[in-house]
């Protein structure tokens, strides 16, 4: 028994000393994800313990005592070493939930009711909505959720949802991960403060894995709450020190109102846009030989609400092709170039045209060896999200082919009317989301 038991001690010390580099042994796995504190705390733990095993064990092998006293304590080790790696899994799966007041499941899928798509979903990589995690043969009847990431002081990223639509008497969750690229942390602290009276935020799970540490937050809709806008804030403090709030609106809405966010069943499809031509920029770059034009353009800074008034359309897209440039027909002795950009539409704030596919001429572009370049051109980039205030061509400029003369634009303002989009905020307009935004539209248009 004594040389059994001194291999196992033995062996086992060598798997942990090896887990710890190489998380594959689950004790060693679940140590890491679960145990609170800094990644270089833990490894030396498992390194001491794995150590500890093997020195332990080849003692008893060379010794070779067969006393009980030796049984029982190699025994107790092998048990408070399977206690020591292994219990922080439970107590992170068990104990984590704050237990002052009653709380939801950590897994909403075991509570009674019908499955909802944020959910949460227990992955290796931390908590998951539904509708984000592939179920293997069957197909997901949600869009994914969408989420935010914002960066705070000293490089601290949260990610989390900044915007929920829901209607009353719901509950709803919102999965708050924080990281900081190249550095572990040892704590985190996510509250939600100054929620309104008929919105109450609790705190469901939480997840500490290497280097990132997510929080659920659990958010129960009273039932009698009337329609509109509500907000409240959730306060970040990682290892002891607060960085501040970063803020969640939640958007009740009215049984007989059409939801804020429009489906993209609203946009008609005639057919799909099949292949491209492969340029992936419209940024020129310079060659030998080139015979360069730069136009220089004077801009009037454009304010928000200028940009509304002198669109014609407003919609979020993405890049699907960049067509060649080409050189306009004119009489002007210096040529005049430009380049197609092909957009497939996802959502129309302003104009709805309805159609799925949609050009815009960008000033410049390259021809043989003549480059024009325009300073203030949008630049475009294949598969990029973009939010754009456009204005209609006129009549005597050709759309490229598949193209109706209606559907083709310019941008207004040059690059100003051009935005980068992302996780339903315009990421170089201040931040401001797609519902502040169609507010804003509103206000100006009315109900056009």
């Amino acid at each position: 028994m004594i040389y059994f038991l001194s291999g196992l001690l033995i062996i086992h010390g060598i798997v942990c000393l090896l887990g710890a580099f190489f998380p594959f042994y689950p004790p060693v796995y679940f140590f890491y994800v679960f145990f609170a504190g800094h990644f270089a705390v833990k490894l030396i733990i498992v390194l001491l313990v794995g150590a500890a095993q093997i020195v332990y064990g080849g003692y008893l092998l060379l010794k070779k005592r067969w006393q009980v006293r030796w049984y029982w304590l190699a025994m107790a080790v092998v048990i408070s070493t399977g206690i020591l790696l292994i219990f922080p899994a439970f107590h992170g799966l068990f104990t984590q939930i704050p237990t002052a007041t009653p709380e939801p499941p950590p897994y909403p899928s075991v509570r009674p009711g019908t499955e909802r798509p944020d959910d949460i979903i227990p992955t290796p990589g931390g908590p998951q909505y539904r509708a984000n995690v592939h179920q293997e043969g069957l197909e997901n009847p949600w869009p994914p959720i969408e989420t935010k990431e914002v960066v705070l002081a000293d490089d601290v990223r949260v990610t989390y949802r900044d915007y929920i639509e829901t209607d009353a008497g719901e509950g709803r969750n919102n999965i708050v991960y924080v990281r900081v690229p190249g550095q572990d942390i040892g704590s985190a602290n996510i509250e939600a403060v100054n929620a309104p009276a008929e919105i109450e935020v609790k705190r469901g799970i939480r997840w500490h894995g290497p280097g990132t540490i997510a929080q659920v937050l659990v958010i129960e809709i009273s039932q009698g709450v009337q329609a509109g806008e509500y907000t409240f804030e959730i306060d970040v403090e990682v290892n002891g020190e607060d960085y501040g709030t970063i803020s969640c609106m939640i958007e009740i809405k009215d049984d007989n109102q059409e939801a804020v966010l429009r489906p993209p069943s609203v946009i008609t499809a005639k057919e799909p846009y099949t292949g491209n031509h492969g340029i992936t920029t419209t940024r020129v770059a310079p060659q030998a030989g080139d015979k360069g034009i730069l136009v220089a353009v004077n801009l009037l800074p454009l304010p928000l609400d200028e940009l509304i008034l002198k669109s014609d359309v407003i919609v979020i897209g993405k890049v699907v092709d960049i067509l060649p440039a080409k050189q306009a027909d004119t009489q002007s002795v210096r040529p005049t170039i430009y380049t197609d950009v092909v957009i497939e539409a996802k959502r129309y704030l302003y104009g709805q045209p309805s159609i799925l596919h949609i050009a815009v001429r960008v000033p410049g572009g390259r021809v043989g060896d003549t480059v024009m370049r325009v300073d203030a051109s949008p630049v475009f980039d294949l598969g990029e999200d973009v939010a754009l205030f456009l204005s209609r061509m006129s009549a005597d400029n050709i759309p490229p082919d598949r193209i109706e003369p209606v559907d083709y634009y310019s941008v207004t303002g040059y690059n100003q009317g051009k935005r980068q989009y992302g996780n339903g905020v315009m990421v170089d307009l201040g931040g401001i989301s797609v519902l502040e935004l169609e507010q804003k539209i509103a206000s100006i248009h009315g109900d056009e």
